[in-house]
């Protein structure tokens, strides 16, 4: 009988154990979890909800997981020869992530990357902007195309864009003045997107290489301390816009990067930005 106690003594003190260990384990992921999410940009408390957010996604997911697998076993038990059709259980995310976003420059500067509407004077020279394209060329290219271009826009050719803009616009301005959006920065680089006749390589794909080419400008240029944003409009493929970046029938205008330094009082509002990242559940799914 003594031997009996003992040995459920044990059995407690292991179970204990087991549920101290598996308590402290969840308490360094959640630590984890929130010290990525500040590093993100976000502030303590948002870091600490989006921590519980995600702590409450993994149970939810692991609840499910259970209830599915029970399912699974009474459905065999009452019929072994049955053929049983899997359930659609999406993603798991029980697993924490190994990935340390800050850590990793790549992925820390695609995290911390924001469009920047107003950029102050100084711009990257054009021997800057060659080295850019020169990183950029690695952009996922099926069969090496290259279906892309940029345009260097700077100083009076920033008013001639405003001119095309106000043709296709039907605007007609007074005497001295001028369309001011083009000189919102001291530099524009036009994206065009250039397709060739490829039998294994359809047009659209090539406009997803050119817009890939796009994106990896914006990034390559946030990494190397300049501000970008890439705007567009409607006016974009008229006829005189056209006519000025000299495209061909086949080409497509993207838009235009508009390039500059980024502001010191801007770059303190980032180190203190409360605004969280869209949450990565929304673009993740299985078949």
């Amino acid at each position: 009988m003594g031997g009996h106690k003992k040995d459920k003594g044990k059995k407690s003190a292991h179970k204990k154990h087991k549920r101290t260990t598996d308590a402290g384990d969840a308490c360094e992921v959640t630590k984890d979890r929130v010290r990525a999410h500040f590093l993100d940009g976000n502030t303590g408390p948002w870091a600490k909800n989006l921590a519980a957010q995600d702590a409450q996604t993994a149970r939810s997911a692991q609840s499910e997981n259970y209830a599915d697998l029970a399912e699974d076993a009474a459905a065999s038990a009452s019929d072994r020869t049955a053929a049983v059709t899997p359930s659609r259980r999406g993603p798991d995310y029980s697993v924490p992530s190994s990935i340390d976003i800050v850590a990793d420059p790549v992925l820390h500067a695609l995290s911390t990357r924001r469009s920047i509407s107003k950029v102050d004077p100084e711009t990257p020279n054009d021997s800057d902007l060659l080295e850019i394209i020169r990183s950029i060329s690695s952009v996922a290219d099926h069969k090496s195309l290259r279906p892309w271009r940029f345009l260097i826009i700077r100083g009076h050719d920033r008013h001639r864009l405003g001119d095309a803009l106000d043709e296709a616009a039907g605007v007609v301005r007074k005497p001295g003045e001028t369309n001011t959006k083009p000189l919102r920065a001291e530099l524009l680089l036009a994206l065009v997107s250039s397709p060739v006749t490829h039998d294994k390589v359809p047009e659209w794909e090539q406009h997803a290489t050119a817009a890939g080419a796009g994106h990896l400008l914006e990034l390559a240029l946030w990494q190397a301390g300049w501000g970008v944003m890439w705007r567009s409009g409607t006016l974009t493929n008229t006829e005189p816009v056209r006519r000025l970046h000299r495209l061909a029938d086949h080409e497509l205008l993207m838009g235009w990067f508009y390039i500059g330094a980024v502001s010191e009082r801007y770059r303190q509002r980032l180190t203190t930005s409360t605004r969280p990242l869209p949450k990565p559940e929304q673009f993740l799914d299985t078949l």
